[in-house]
């Protein structure tokens, strides 16, 4: 594809040159005049000759090809850039829940937070709550609360260990 394009270029660079050429040696009058005529006639035929003969079915074929390429190029630095988006979105969420637990009073806590894909897949959010602690009840409920109202994860997707 790359040929063709090149050989185009330097078709319509030759006939210009040839152009040039021509109409400089050529003698001012009526000459000239008709040279001029036929060397636009020759650069116009130089433009327009190549989508004549081009080859649409080979071109289509060229860029079906190309587009699968950069698709499998494409793939996995989709699948690296989503791991760290997730990455990102569970930080917060967890940031969020030690937050809450410090302000209920709970001191040493892990968080461990797992995001989903949504059905129309397009965001993340928070599916299942791993937390780590020795809390009272009290705390439990009220972290739990939060959890459930802040981040709309179900209070049976919240697992608590000691």
């Amino acid at each position: 594809m790359t040929e063709i394009l090149r050989n185009w270029i330097f078709g319509i660079v030759g006939a210009a040159f040839i152009a040039a050429i021509t109409q400089a040696i050529t003698p001012d009058g009526k000459a000239k005049r008709v040279v001029s005529v036929v060397c636009g006639f020759v650069m116009l035929t130089a433009i327009i000759r190549p989508i004549k003969t081009f080859d649409y079915g080979g071109f289509r074929q060229s860029l079906a090809r190309l587009s699968g390429e950069a698709a499998d190029i494409s793939a996995p630095l989709d699948e690296v850039n989503e791991n760290i988006t997730r990455g990102i979105i569970e930080e917060r969420y967890a940031a969020y829940i030690l937050d809450k637990g410090n302000a209920h009073g709970i001191d040493a806590m892990s968080v461990v937070v797992e995001t989903a894909v949504s059905d129309d897949e397009s965001y993340l959010y928070p599916s299942a709550v791993t937390i780590t602690a020795n809390v009272t009840d009290a705390q439990k409920s009220a972290l739990a609360y939060d959890i459930e109202s802040g981040l709309g994860v179900p209070s049976g997707e919240i697992v608590w260990t000691d």
